[in-house]
């Protein structure tokens, strides 16, 4: 069972509906997101994007340079773009794994800053850690009310700076879920 710090102190208690964050992302966790990716969002095959676990157990989504650029040899922003909200989808469809439940995962929103040009041969989206509190508040609000949100921050790594900052907020709904998904405060 998860914990997360209490409001009063800063012992941790148990979150109830919500495993902890596993010291690793289940290999098949990764292979059937990396199907449903194929399968069901055509993009993603197209562009060859692969799922993977970053060094700090956070989902990596990667795709080849040479399928993604633009006229000047670097990454197209809008495949940039793109490679960003599916990282962002592939960590709310891996949370509902870890869940034990599945809905429906849309984009509500999205903002995205290009800093730098992108230009290696593997471009790699990762996703930040979610805050614990954010998620004990995603997965209470999914079970009471079959709808959820949560806000995702994603990088593309430079240098020595990110070269790609993208802050997208996911909406999770139940398939039997009869409220619109624009209800969620």
């Amino acid at each position: 069972m998860a914990t997360t710090k209490s409001s009063h102190s800063e012992t941790l208690r148990p979150v109830p509906g919500i495993t902890p964050t596993p010291s690793e992302i289940p290999a098949a966790h990764l292979a059937d997101l990396q199907q449903v990716l194929d399968r069901d969002i055509p993009m993603c095959a197209q562009m060859a994007m692969q799922v993977s676990e970053h060094l700090d157990r956070r989902l990596a989504v990667s795709m080849p340079l040479e399928l993604n650029h633009n006229h000047q040899q670097t990454a197209f922003a809008g495949s940039l773009n793109a490679l960003c909200t599916i990282a962002g989808w592939g960590t709310m469809y891996l949370l509902l794994r870890r869940l034990e439940t599945s809905g429906n995962i849309v984009i509500r929103r999205s903002s995205i800053k290009y800093h730098r040009p992108v230009a290696t041969s593997r471009v790699t989206a990762c996703c930040l850690t979610v805050d614990p509190l954010a998620e004990q508040h995603f997965a209470e609000m999914y079970a009471e009310k079959g709808q959820a949100k949560l806000d995702l921050a994603v990088e593309i790594s430079g240098e020595d700076r990110p070269a790609v900052t993208f802050m997208g907020s996911y909406v999770v709904t139940r398939e039997d879920c009869q409220i619109g998904v624009f209800a969620i405060i």
